[in-house]
């Protein structure tokens, strides 16, 4: 059986700026570790 749950919530104004910073610097940080990794398997090759 699989379970399955939604959750909701509402941040204050004050959460709400901290998670726009956050998600904006999530594609920032996977694009440096995309990288890293590209150049660390040409390195090994």
């Amino acid at each position: 059986m699989k379970a399955r749950y939604q959750y909701r919530f509402y941040p204050t104004n004050q959460q709400q700026k901290l998670l726009a910073q956050l998600f904006g610097c999530v594609p920032v940080v996977w694009n440096d570790a995309l990288a890293m990794s590209k150049i660390n398997i040409e390195q090994n090759i």
